[in-house]
Parts: structure tokens; C-alpha cells; sequence
């Protein structure tokens, strides 16, 4: 068996641990107490290791559900490096197929029921064995992606486990450490106990803290586990408020309501840095990026999808939009990601060559309209993609809806749709192959782009590590040429904390870990 590269590194015990729960805080090795208190810009959806979606999601359950692999989130630039969770060692076959486990030990739920080989599999099973009575389908459908190989999985004893492809998959540990689509562990005594869809009522894993309480609209509330197997978590509870209004989240911040906020808005960076607030730099592994609606047949031409991204100005996008507080990006491969090239481009803007294929494509001035479907939080961006795209002739009506009906009515657009702005990415180099299939939820036929296909399949499924992410950049430029979306930006002034906040880290991923975050004094 083959040693993953960089274990004995992150083996080395402490120094891991370090890295994982935040010890590097300041303090007597215990946490300083108190209400931390955060602001999201959205609605969690359930808290569910298995049915996860929205980053703001994984914000909070991250703090209840553990993966086996991590990644260190003290890490702000690059591409985050893998840490022990739940499994404190790995390995895997030559031909990277069959991939081996040693789990933790001494961990527990906060039932306070042990965490082991036999848990595991029953987390396994329930997305992925159809024979099991847990047997989630929605879990199942959005694991998918990544167990549709998947051919054997089961305990090699008490605190060890084993899987096995029919593929070689050498990408597996760090798509662990992402935060949808994966498997972070719940405690299955829950869903046995009240049943799969009862389970996100009930959250239970094995994380720094328990769910105490939710009220959909308004918060969610998670106190210390005080039998948490690492380094003693600093706040007492988190509290996470749901505030979407763009608005009246700052002024919650600024009046000391909350001590963190997401998604800050561009025009309140430099007010709140003035005020003293701390607003950090980072990249994340996020990309802004507007997807058509590949069900509608205008967008089957190549002609027209190069047009409308030749007409789209990113870098006065970036410096309009987001005042600056934005990276432009043109590849689907965000910073943070281990396959990222900052020097790549697609197709530069150029609005006469843009004017010129939508006339080879049979569109006149004016002649090609169709629907941008956004959640409100991108109002701002698609008042000016509107304005910018009918610089070129082609006019969008916007269709601004909350998160819930958005994201059905993306995957259920009606016949005038086309574009929608979407936002995603991964540290992992596989999420080309799941941006990829997303794609093919959108209307997508993997037939009409072959070389596409096939260079995602021999990156995804390639047994030689030192090739590996060369691979992925070829599926990258093969991917991008044939402009199957319109990267945009990547925001470098995410989160926004209170004068009063130490410890917090805006890392080089899309998740945050506030156990280690202090209140040096009262709000």
C-alpha cells in the first residue's frame, strides 16, 4: 500500500491538532466563554451531514458534523493543506483504487455514544447502500458524484475502514475535507431513532459543539461539548442569525449584535475598516460565474455563449460591482484550488467581436433577449450585467428571487431563461467534475463535447499522482474553450468582525472554524 504523500507530516500528532481546533489562541488553554454571535446573509437549509447545500450551511454544521480528512484552516493563501480528523492516517494501493482508513479513538457523539468503524459504516451506507434500511436517496443523490464508483466499503476492524473503487480516485481525501457532496459523519443512533428526514431537527455528530436550538428565520444556537476529544472550543455558544438584509447585517455589526458578518457589501468595506472593524483579506476557493440555461436552445450555439462572454468586461466588472474588493477570474477553477492557474484566460472582452457572433448567430441589435434568473443577494451584479450586455444588443429581464425558489427554479427554469449567476468552488481539482456534471443538470449533453468528457474522465480516474493535476489543467483549457460558463470574480472581503474579535481566520476555503475566536471585551 502506498503512504498518501504528506501524512507524516500532518501525523505528526500535536502540530496537526494545532492546525485542526485552533490552539494557536491566545489564553490559558480554555476558552475565554461567552455568546459568540454571527450574522448569515442566508438561511441554513437542513443540518444534515448528507444533504448539505449553501456555504452558510457548512458555516454552521461544520461546528457540529465532522469529516475524516480537514483541511487547515489557519491556511489564508494557496491551497489549504489536509489535516486529521476523524481518521488520523491514510493510505492507499498502488493503482489508487482501494483507500485505507485508521480511525480516532476516544471520540464521541454528544450522546456521548463512541465514534467508530461500525458508525462510520453506517454513514457510508446510508448514502450509498440501497440494501440498508437508513437508506437516504436525497443524501445518496448528492453523493453521487463522488460514490458512483464506489464498489465495496466496510470496517477492517474496531478503528479502521476500507474503501474501494472501480476507478482509481486520488483526489478521495480532500474531497472528504469538502463541505457538500461528501461525507461528513452524523451519529446514526439519531436517524434510526426519528428517521432520515427527522434527522436535520436533531442534528447530532461529533464536532467542538451541540445543537441546542433553531428558529427558521431567525437563529440557530449550539453550546460547547465539553467531552469534545481536542483543544477546549474559546466561545461558550454560537449563535448564528439569519439577516439577509444587506443593509440591516452591517448595522448589526456596527451596533455590536454580532460579532462576525458574511457577505459584506462592497460600499461598507472601507467605512467599517474607518469605524475599526476588521474586514480581512482573503480569496476562498469561490468563483462567481454565470451559467446558462443549456434546456434553451439559443444556447446550444457556441456562437452566441462566446459572444455574450466577449461582451462582459470582468475587470471593470470587478472594479464597478465590487469596488475593487474582487479578483477577476477566467476559469472555472477558483484560487484556493489546488489545479488553480492565475495566468489562464478564456476569452478576452472585446464587444465589436462579441456584436460580430451574435450576428453570424442570426441576432441583430436588440433581437436576442431572455431571462437572468439571481437570488437577491446579486441585485447589484445583474443591474449591471444588464446594462453591460445591452452595450452589445442583447437585453435581460431580471428575475430576482430568495435562495429556496432560486435555486428550483434554476434546475426547473422556465422557457425565457438564460443565464443565471451562480457561486461554487472547491479547493479539490475534481471540481472541474462536479461543476462538469452540475452542467449536465442544467441541459447539458456530454455527447456535443467529447474532448471535454474524456479529459475530465482520464484526470478523475488517472493512478499516476505526479501527472494528476496537469491533467486537470487540460481538462480545464478544454473545458473553458468552449465557453461552457462566464467565470466573473472572486471576492476578497468576504466576512467583516467586530473591533473586539480576536482569532478569527478567513482561510483559503469557503468555511470558517470559530472555536478558536476570543471577545477581548462586552459588545
Amino acid at each position: 500500500m502506498r503512504r498518501n504523500k504528506g501524512i507524516a507530516v500532518i501525523a505528526a500528532g500535536l502540530a496537526a491538532l494545532v492546525l485542526l481546533t485552533g490552539c494557536t489562541s491566545g489564553g490559558n488553554g480554555g476558552g475565554s466563554g461567552g455568546e459568540f454571535i454571527t450574522g448569515l446573509y442566508l438561511e441554513p437549509r437542513g443540518l444534515d451531514p448528507h444533504r448539505q447545500v449553501y456555504w452558510e450551511t457548512y458555516r454552521v454544521s461544520r461546528h457540529i458534523f465532522e469529516p475524516l480528512v480537514g483541511e487547515d484552516l489557519t491556511a489564508t493563501t494557496g491551497t489549504s493543506g489536509l489535516v486529521p480528523v476523524l481518521a488520523t492516517d491514510w493510505d492507499h494501493s498502488p493503482d489508487g483504487r482501494v483507500w485505507n482508513f485508521r480511525l480516532r479513538q476516544g471520540v464521541t457523539f454528544h450522546d456521548g455514544s463512541p465514534f467508530d468503524a461500525a458508525a462510520l459504516d453506517k454513514n457510508v451506507r446510508r448514502v450509498w447502500d440501497r440494501n440498508y434500511e437508513f437508506f437516504d436517496q436525497e443524501g445518496a443523490g448528492r453523493v453521487k458524484v463522488w460514490f458512483d464508483t464506489l464498489r465495496a466499503a466496510h470496517p477492517t476492524g474496531d478503528h479502521s475502514y476500507t474503501f474501494e473503487f472501480a476507478e482509481p480516485f486520488l483526489g478521495f481525501p480532500r474531497i472528504l475535507a469538502q463541505s457538500m457532496y461528501t461525507l461528513a459523519i452524523g451519529n446514526p443512533a439519531v436517524w434510526e431513532k426519528y428517521g432520515n428526514n427527522g434527522f436535520a431537527d436533531h442534528p447530532e455528530g461529533t464536532g467542538p459543539y451541540r445543537f441546542v436550538s433553531r428558529a427558521i428565520g431567525d437563529r440557530i444556537v449550539l453550546q460547547r461539548y465539553e467531552k469534545y476529544w481536542a483543544q477546549r472550543p474559546n466561545p461558550d455558544t454560537l449563535t448564528f442569525r439569519i439577516i439577509p438584509n444587506n443593509q440591516t447585517r452591517v448595522a448589526s455589526l456596527r451596533n455590536g449584535e454580532v460579532d462576525l458578518i458574511s457577505y459584506v457589501p462592497p460600499d461598507d468595506v472601507r467605512p467599517l475598516e474607518d469605524a475599526g472593524f476588521r474586514v480581512p483579506r482573503g480569496t476562498g476557493a469561490e468563483v462567481m460565474y454565470f451559467t446558462f440555461n443549456l434546456r434553451n436552445p439559443v444556447f446550444g450555439d457556441d456562437r452566441v455563449r462566446r459572444a455574450l462572454t466577449h461582451g462582459i468586461d470582468r475587470e471593470a466588472l470587478a472594479r464597478e460591482v465590487y469596488n475593487g474588493y474582487a479578483t477577476p477570474q477566467y476559469s472555472i477553477l477558483p484560487p484556493g484550488n489546488e489545479a488553480y492557474d492565475p495566468a489562464v484566460r478564456d476569452f478576452p472582452y472585446d464587444p465589436d467581436l462579441a456584436r460580430k457572433l451574435l450576428a453570424e448567430a442570426g441576432f441583430g441589435p436588440g433581437q436576442l433577449r431572455f431571462n437572468l434568473v439571481i437570488d437577491v443577494a446579486n441585485n447589484n451584479l445583474a443591474q449591471w450585467l444588464q446594462a453591460s450586455l445591452k452595450k452589445i444588443g442583447v437585453e435581460l429581464d431580471i428575475v430576482s428571487l430568495d435562495r429556496v425558489n432560486y435555486s428550483a427554479r434554476i434546475y426547473s427554469p422556465q422557457p425565457g431563461d438564460g443565464l443565471s449567476i451562480d457561486e461554487f468552488g472547491e479547493t479539490d481539482a475534481e471540481w472541474l467534475h462536479n461543476a462538469y456534471n452540475g452542467l449536465q443538470n442544467r441541459g447539458l449533453d456530454p455527447a456535443r463535447y467529447p474532448d471535454v468528457t474524456a479529459a475530465i474522465r482520464t484526470a478523475l480516474h488517472t493512478s499516476d499522482a505526479n501527472a494528476r493535476i496537469g491533467l486537470w489543467r487540460r481538462a480545464e483549457q478544454q473545458f473553458r474553450g468552449n465557453a461552457l460558463v462566464i467565470p466573473v470574480v472572486n471576492q476578497n472581503r468576504f466576512y467583516a468582525t467586530g473591533p473586539n474579535v480576536e482569532g478569527f481566520v478567513f482561510p483559503a476555503t469557503n468555511w470558517y472554524d470559530l472555536a478558536p475566536v476570543r471577545l477581548t471585551d462586552s459588545r
